[in-house]
Parts: C-alpha cells; structure tokens; sequence
C-alpha cells in the first residue's frame, strides 16, 4: 500500500507531498514509543497520539515510512522539519487511534 491510499478528508499530510508515495506494510499503534521498538515491524504506519521529535526519531531507528498523529495533537514545526528531512511521512487526523485502525481495515488497507 501507498501512503496516499490512507489520505481522505479525515487525514492531512504535514510533510512534503512526495512521503505520501511511500509504501507501507500494516500499522502498529501505540503510545508507548519503546513498546514500538519492541514490537513494530519494519514497514508499518505508527499510530499514535505522541507528537514530538522522539516519535520522528523511533521512526528513523525502525524504519518506518509515516506517522499518523491522531486525536488532532498540536504537531510543531521542527517535527514536520524533521519527518521531511529523514523522508518520513506525518499524518494528522482528529480521529482517535482506535477509529484510525477501524477506518482503515474498513477501507482495506490493513
């Protein structure tokens, strides 16, 4: 799957338009960063209500390509900053992480 598949009217990309061609296998979502590092597979979308430079950077350390910030979380400058420089696709939605997940196994993408 292509990250632009999960964009819609409830999801908006932060970072530069080209992340939003990145594929991407499955999701994980917590907001535990280090239960990320544990147990995300290398491909998934992290889903989480986190918005700071230690999410970016778990992403660079386990290769994910894309963040999808739920719950509408005020993300700063230097985060999208960030995500463009390392190639890493930031999402925003107003949805909560569980309504992620269920949106996007309705829509087929998980």
């Amino acid at each position: 799957m292509k990250i632009h598949d999960i964009l819609t009217k409830d999801y908006q990309l932060l970072t530069n338009q080209h992340t939003s061609d990145l594929s991407f296998k499955g999701c994980y979502q917590t907001d535990l960063l280090s239960a990320a590092i544990k147990s995300a597979d290398v491909g998934n979308m992290l889903i989480t209500i986190i918005s700071s430079l230690n999410t970016v950077a778990l992403a660079m350390m386990i290769d994910l390509p894309g963040i999808i910030i739920t719950e509408d979380r005020k993300v700063f400058k230097d985060m999208i900053d960030r995500a463009n420089q390392e190639n890493i696709a930031l999402i925003s939605t107003h949805l909560k992480s569980h309504e992620v997940i269920i949106d996007l196994y309705q829509r087929g993408l998980l």
